[in-house]
């Protein structure tokens, strides 16, 4: 049986990868990201990967991503986790390799009061990313078309990059 989270934007997250062949997951483990853990590592269509060091975790995904030509999903926790796939999302970024990162965060009014884990991290990749969105807990139906959009845009340039490389290759041959 899928036990699949009882957070319905995290519920969204995974039936949209799903429904866009999205199955290479690579997660570091963290407290906040439990359910988007539990929820992809109990469908077995999904290929998950568990790296604790969140540097070694996204060059990781990039990896697959760049063998598989197919974005790769990288998920974490809160706070500065995220922080530290920032050289693999720039590498990623300049190379037309795509991820797609879902972090965790925590709520609004537990954000920048001081403790661990709990600086601002919307927009922290603004420069090296092509989208972006701040999801809330609860999934509105405006929420939905955002994940799918957003997924939709991103297996579009997935596409574009696979012409790209194709056309790369056929005028190497000449």
């Amino acid at each position: 049986m899928i036990k699949y989270p009882i957070i319905p934007v995290a519920q969204t997250l995974i039936l949209s990868c799903l429904k866009f062949d999205l199955f290479d997951v690579v997660i570091s483990p963290g407290s906040r990201n439990v359910p988007l853990a539990i929820g992809f590592a109990s469908n077995k269509k999904f290929k998950c990967y568990s790296i604790v060091d969140e540097r070694s975790a996204a060059f990781f995904a990039l990896g697959l991503s760049q063998k598989s030509k197919k974005p790769t999903i990288l998920i974490c926790t809160s706070g500065s986790a995220l922080l530290n796939y920032y050289p693999a999302v720039a590498e990623a970024y300049y190379s037309e390799i795509p991820l797609i990162i879902l972090s965790a965060d925590r709520p609004e009014y537990k954000i920048n009061i001081g403790d661990g884990q709990t600086i601002n991290q919307s927009n922290v990749f603004e420069k090296n990313i092509l989208y972006s969105n701040s999801l809330k807990q609860d999934c509105s139906h405006a929420t939905e078309e955002i994940i799918k959009s957003n997924l939709q845009k991103i297996v579009n340039d997935k596409d574009d990059y696979s012409k790209i490389e194709k056309l790369q290759k056929s005028i190497q041959k000449k």
